[in-house]
């Protein structure tokens, strides 16, 4: 018997390559927007905590709608957070961003997917 190769099929053989590129790619992109939406959530966070007490309820809740008017008046940022939102959960959003009032602070921001 001799030696024969048989190929099945043409063409591009690396198709499931260039779809979990794809899916990679997306992956990343999806992670880059939860840490950078994180990122700038947790600027704000901290820069409120000089007005107010994040271990009151009262402090919380100022902080809370400062927060998401900040969020509402920066597009780029609001479009971040709702991403972020969409693609990571707000379990993910809350790891990311880990302070004291993170649990209101994307309670509220869920708002904008709602809107």
């Amino acid at each position: 018997m001799g030696n024969t190769i048989h190929q099945y099929g043409s063409g591009d053989n690396i198709a499931g390559d260039k779809v979990m590129g794809d899916k990679i790619h997306s992956q990343i992109h999806n992670s880059q927007n939860l840490t950078q939406a994180a990122q700038e959530i947790k600027e704000l966070l901290t820069q409120l905590e000089t007005d107010y007490d994040p271990t009151t309820p009262v402090g919380q809740t100022m902080m809370t709608a400062k927060l998401v008017e900040s969020v509402d008046h920066n597009p780029t940022l609001k479009a971040r957070v709702i991403n972020a939102l969409k693609e990571g959960g707000s379990a993910a959003l809350e790891a990311a961003i880990d302070h004291p009032v993170v649990k209101p602070v994307v309670a509220a921001l869920k708002g904008f997917i709602d809107a």
